[in-house]
């Protein structure tokens, strides 16, 4: 007797949970889409992850921007509002990925403007190498600076978000005043 209840309540309540799905179903016109598209848009926020970044330099709108993760370079520069037209685009990997925390910095252009405000060493008529996005060969440039070094810049702006003086890069092992003084007129921060 108790079976046949838990039976005939099962049915009862399986027909009642079918008549709902009926009358909901052809009330929206036998579209179910936007409950979908909920469902759909709430497993997407779920699962999406974002990443802040600070973007710099020769860009419209530098600033700290919000971009979904595994976004490139080239969406930080995009959401930035784009490039200058001092912006020196070679520089850059658009197709890097990056990270959380991660600091874009577009450099500009050398022109003749640079050169008289000494971006380039005069004297020498060396190029200046700039320690807040050069790449570790372009940093490899600089007498003295070998592989290890130039990762340890690489880590240390990353980490600190640029360096804010060419003087801040005595905090970076094996480079002490020493070493500073031999380098000082090869470095620019921009």
């Amino acid at each position: 007797m108790k079976n046949k209840k838990k039976i005939i309540g099962s049915t009862v309540i399986l027909f009642l949970f079918i008549c709902w799905s009926a009358i909901g179903y052809f009330r929206d016109g036998g579209n179910d889409s936007k409950t979908e598209d909920i469902f759909i848009e709430a497993t997407n926020e779920a699962t999406e992850s974002y990443i802040t970044i600070y973007v710099n330099g020769e860009v419209e709108n530098p600033g700290v921007y919000k971009l979904k993760s595994n976004s490139r370079i080239e969406d930080a520069i995009k959401i930035a509002g784009g490039f200058t037209e001092k912006a020196d685009k070679d520089k850059l990997n658009l197709a890097k990925k990056i990270k959380d925390e991660d600091y874009v910095y577009v450099s500009g252009k050398v022109d003749k403007d640079n050169i008289e405000s000494g971006k380039l060493n005069v004297s020498t008529g060396e190029k200046k190498v700039n320690i807040n996005d050069a790449s570790k060969e372009e940093l490899k440039t600089i007498p003295g600076i070998g592989d290890v070094t130039a990762q340890n810049i690489i880590d240390y702006r990353e980490e600190k978000g640029g360096f804010n003086s060419i003087d801040e890069i005595k905090n970076i092992n094996r480079i002490g005043e020493k070493t500073f003084q031999k380098l000082k007129d090869k470095l620019d921060i921009r």
